[in-house]
């Protein structure tokens, strides 16, 4: 008996191998190993438009995280209430020499990153501590300088603050360094004192959403009245001297 396994199909055994072993090949040519088609592969974005598509997202977070905590009244992003005490806060003065973070601390014991004593006790020149305006009627102006136009809001207080001299006045700029702030206040020529808070936790303890925000307060820090949004100077003094009023 023939020891080659193909003498029973009429070919010789290297010739059956012959052809066997090259239609192998052109099966592994046509079919290659891998289990069937492959899935095209979706492109990346390259580091060029990494930025940008982070942005977007960033923009799109924050448009959800507005529109989902102001479904009806703004709640959330209303700044203080009527009746409220204004929160206690010390922070850098634009024209000072101090850089750092914005003390939010009410009271002992403090809570992690708001400061290591009550604000109340951060005192020193290029320093601003509401504990001592509020021993007068106060109105702070909130703003922010990215991606807003809220700067006019302080030039018409800044016009009219003159003739309330027992009002205290102050800005809070958020997002900005100390210098950053100190080159807007001195080109727009404001002359009120203004508070860096350059990681925002000023505006995170006054719950303020929108740019600007214009808190007015009694002597002692009782909130009378938080304006969202614009105000035209006429309504600047009508507020400012409803602080004024008896009672206010």
């Amino acid at each position: 008996m023939s020891d080659d396994r193909f003498d029973d199909l009429g070919q010789s055994g290297a010739e059956r191998r012959t052809a066997i072993g090259e239609q192998l090949a052109e099966r592994d040519r046509t079919h290659p190993e891998g289990g069937g088609p492959r899935r095209p592969e979706v492109p990346r974005p390259g580091n060029k438009y990494a930025w940008l598509v982070g942005v977007l997202l960033l923009m799109g977070v924050g448009v959800l995280l507005l529109t989902t905590s102001v479904p009806n009244s703004g709640e959330g992003v209303q700044g203080p209430r009527e009746g409220a005490r204004l929160p206690l806060f010390a922070a850098p003065l634009a024209t000072g020499r101090l850089d750092g973070e914005a003390n939010v601390c009410q009271r002992r014991p403090c809570a992690r990153g708001a400061g290591r004593v009550p604000a109340c006790e951060v005192k020193g020149d290029g320093v601003l501590n509401l504990c001592d305006l509020r021993r007068r009627p106060v109105v702070l102006t909130f703003v922010v300088t990215r991606g807003a136009d809220c700067q006019p809001q302080v030039d018409r207080v800044e016009r009219m603050r003159a003739d309330y001299r027992r009002v205290a006045f102050a800005v809070v700029m958020s997002g900005n360094s100390r210098v950053e702030a100190e080159r807007i206040a001195r080109r727009r020529r404001w002359r009120q004192p203004v508070a860096v808070d350059r990681d925002g936790a000023l505006v995170n303890i006054y719950g303020v959403g929108i740019c600007p925000v214009t808190v007015f307060a009694a002597a002692g820090g009782r909130v009378v009245d938080t304006a969202l949004g614009n105000l035209t100077e006429q309504e600047l003094r009508a507020r400012t001297e409803r602080l004024l009023a008896p009672g206010g």
